[in-house]
């Protein structure tokens, strides 16, 4: 989250506005046109109050008897908005920071405050403004990105290899060996005789097949690699093929 955000730099100048005057009506039309839930209630300037829909819509309802009760005396075209509007919305400075401001809607369990300069109102932020001004951003240089390139292995032509790619290669090796035993056994076999003798990863497994000795290579019979290749009528097999 960047330290020197302002309110004045997230709040939108431009804001849904009524007097206490207006038509109670003509406002909630504007509620419902600008797809939004509350407005501003100004006068000359300074905020003073809240019109929320559920307030507007209540005060039309209880105008015409439908919200239970007998009809009201005044007529629904003739209510205005300081009939039904609630208490001001909390105020910030533009000059607040950020963090001044998540605070501010937090304590005020609040979706929304009034930048408030000079006893005018000249903004309002929601806790959507300050949300998306406080996520961190992507790219080089942001923090809490980039963490994964720990977990990778370079490799001799300089690329990097990711944890996840180096899986996917063990994945399709074995893959490559159930579904095509000939070509598996041949480059094992290749594989066996560039290794030079008494090292690791040197030994040929048919070899030590036939001298009785459990290892790994390919079955003489189905061609599946296994880690456990046993020697069964002159032939290293895999344990399933040794029952047969």
């Amino acid at each position: 989250m960047r330290t020197d955000t302002t309110v004045r730099d997230v709040m939108h100048r431009e804001f849904l506005g009524v007097s206490e005057s207006d038509s109670l009506s003509d406002a909630a039309a504007l509620l419902v046109e600008e797809g939004t839930n509350c407005l501003v209630v100004v006068r000359g300037g300074e905020p003073v109050g809240r019109l929320e829909s559920r307030d507007a819509l209540d005060a039309l309802l209880s105008a015409t008897g439908v919200a239970g009760g007998s009809e009201t005396e005044t007529a629904p075209t003739d209510l205005t908005v300081g009939e039904a509007m609630g208490p001001p919305l909390p105020t910030v400075s533009p000059d607040d920071s950020l963090a001044a401001l998540e605070e501010r809607l937090v304590a005020e369990g609040t979706d929304r405050v009034v930048a408030v300069d000079d006893g005018e109102a000249v903004g309002v932020v929601t806790d959507g403004d300050a949300l998306a001004a406080g996520a961190p951003r992507s790219g080089a240089g942001a923090d809490g990105f980039g963490d994964e390139g720990a977990a990778s292995d370079p490799r001799s032509d300089g690329t990097v290899l990711s944890t996840a790619a180096a899986a996917d290669s063990d994945a399709e090796r074995g893959a490559e060996a159930t579904m095509d035993p000939e070509a598996t056994a041949e480059r094992v076999a290749g594989e066996s005789r560039d290794e030079p003798a008494g090292t690791d990863g040197g030994a040929d497994p048919v070899a030590e097949a036939a001298s009785g000795a459990s290892t790994q290579g390919v079955c003489e019979n189905c061609g599946a690699l296994v880690p456990d290749l046993v020697t069964a009528n002159g032939q290293a097999v895999c344990p399933n093929c040794r029952d047969i």
